[in-house]
């Protein structure tokens, strides 16, 4: 499988990410039921993270403390997604 680059190759199981980002390792879960991130998974079904999954899931985890609900954060990074691919076309 290719990666577009370093920051998207998975390779922090759920415990090195919920240190590496002091989340714990049910609301890891919780967003990715909620489908906010999709970490990889590996033929035996272990969560893998990549760089970029810790940086939206710090970005989950912001918007998280401040109240707002895990519908509205979907949309909040939709529109963050849209404005950046925006930029990137300027």
């Amino acid at each position: 499988m290719e990666y577009q680059d370093d920051a998207h190759i998975p390779r922090y199981v759920i415990s090195v990410a919920t240190r590496l980002l002091s989340v714990p390792a049910h609301t890891l879960r919780a967003y990715e039921k909620a489908a906010l991130v999709k970490p990889h998974r590996t033929p035996g079904n272990v969560r893998l993270y990549s760089d970029e999954d810790l940086r939206l899931v710090q970005r989950i985890a912001e918007l998280d403390k401040q109240g707002i609900n895990k519908v509205g954060i979907r949309v909040i990074l939709q529109m963050e997604g849209y404005l950046s691919q925006q930029e990137e076309k300027t």
